[in-house]
C-alpha cells in the first residue's frame, strides 16, 4: 500500500507492526553522527528491584552488605536484587504545525508519527512498558500504568487525529512536564525537527539524561538548511507568499540559523551521550531508522 506522505493514516500506521518483528529498540545512548563514535549509557539498561535480605554468604559483595540490619543482629547481612522485567520505552512525537512541511518526500509530521507508531510496535514485541507524548495543538499524555497491548489503539488514534487549532505548545513546555512522566531508567526517544529548542532546554535534557538514555530523531527538509536562490512561492492551503530569496543577506542568515540549530542539538548529543539520529524527508527514513536500531 502506498504511503500517503501529508498525512497519517490508520491502515499504514497498523502495517508498521509486522516490520516491528525483528528490532529492538535504542536503550544505550549512541551517536548516529560521523566522528561522534557509539557512547554507552552510564546506566544499566534495565534497572534492579530489592528483593530481601539474607546472611552474608562467602563471595557476595561487601558493597551489597546492609549495615542496619548486620548492626542490630550483630552478623552481617546482604542485599538481594533481582533485575527489572521492563524498561519504559517513552515516545515523544511532534505533530505541531511546523512538522506539516516538506519541500520533496514525505511531511515531517508522517515520518514523526510512522516512526513513533513502529517503535511503540517494537516496545510491544519486546513486552517493555511504553508511555508517550504528543506535541500538537497542546501536549497530550499517555495514560499512567496502563499496559503497552492497551496504549497501541489509542497512540495511533491520537496520531492521526487532526488538530483545527493553532499550536501553542513549546518544548520548553514539553521538558517542564516530562519528567514527571519519565521512570528513572527510561529510554526516551523524541521524533522531532527541533525547531524551537534553546541552549536551556538542551541543559534540561541533559539533566534528564542523567538517569535515562535519551535518542533524538532529529526530521528535517532540504529547505531548511539550502535554500535556493529563487523567487520562491510558500502556500499554507489558503494563502500564498512570495520569497525573493536571491539576496546574499538571506542566503547568509538562513545558513547561520541553520548551522545555529543543529550545531546546538549535535553538541548537546555528544557532550551528554545521547543517541542522535538525522532523518531527512525525502530519505529512505524507516531503513535509516531499523538500521540505527540494529546498530
Amino acid at each position: 500500500m502506498a504511503v500517503n506522505p501529508v498525512l497519517l493514516e490508520l491502515p499504514d500506521l497498523a502495517g508498521l507492526k509486522e516490520q516491528a518483528e525483528s528490532l529492538t529498540l535504542p536503550t544505550n545512548n549512541k551517536v548516529s553522527l560521523t566522528g561522534f563514535g557509539d557512547k554507552k549509557s552510564p546506566f544499566r539498561s534495565r534497572g534492579l528491584d530489592f528483593q530481601e535480605v539474607r546472611m552474608y554468604q562467602p563471595g557476595d559483595d561487601i558493597r551489597q552488605i546492609d549495615w542496619r540490619v548486620t548492626a542490630k543482629y550483630n552478623k552481617p547481612f546482604t542485599k538481594l536484587y533481582t533485575e527489572e522485567k521492563e524498561q519504559q520505552i517513552y515516545l515523544v512525537c511532534d505533530l505541531r504545525d511546523e512538522m506539516h512541511f516538506a519541500g520533496h518526500g514525505h511531511f515531517k509530521s508522517v515520518i514523526a508519527g510512522r516512526l513513533t507508531a513502529l517503535s511503540a510496535f517494537i516496545a510491544l514485541q519486546k513486552k517493555e512498558s511504553l508511555a508517550y507524548a504528543l506535541m500538537k495543538d497542546k501536549l497530550y499524555f499517555s495514560t499512567p500504568n496502563t499496559s503497552a497491548d492497551d496504549l497501541i489503539a489509542p497512540l495511533l488514534s491520537s496520531l492521526i487525529e487532526p488538530t483545527k487549532e493553532k499550536s501553542t505548545v513549546s518544548f520548553s513546555d514539553l521538558l517542564k512536564k516530562l519528567g514527571h512522566n519519565l521512570r528513572t531508567g527510561a529510554s526516551l526517544i523524541i521524533f522531532s525537527d527541533f525547531h524551537d529548542v534553546t541552549p536551556v532546554d538542551m541543559e534540561q535534557l541533559g539533566h534528564i539524561s542523567l538517569k535515562n538514555a535519551i535518542t533524538c530523531v532529529h526530521i528535517y527538509d532540504e529547505l531548511e538548511h539550502h535554500l535556493p536562490k529563487e523567487i520562491l512561492p510558500y502556500s499554507d492551503g489558503k494563502e500564498t507568499l512570495i520569497l525573493d530569496a536571491t539576496g546574499a543577506n538571506l542566503q547568509k542568515d538562513f545558513k547561520k540559523t541553520w548551522e545555529e540549530k543543529t550545531n546546538l542539538l549535535r553538541t548537546a548529543a555528544q557532550k551528554y551521550g545521547w543517541g542522535y539520529l538525522p532523518i531527512k524527508t525525502d530519505s529512505p527514513y524507516l531503513k535509516e531508522f531499523t538500521e540505527f536500531c540494529l546498530g
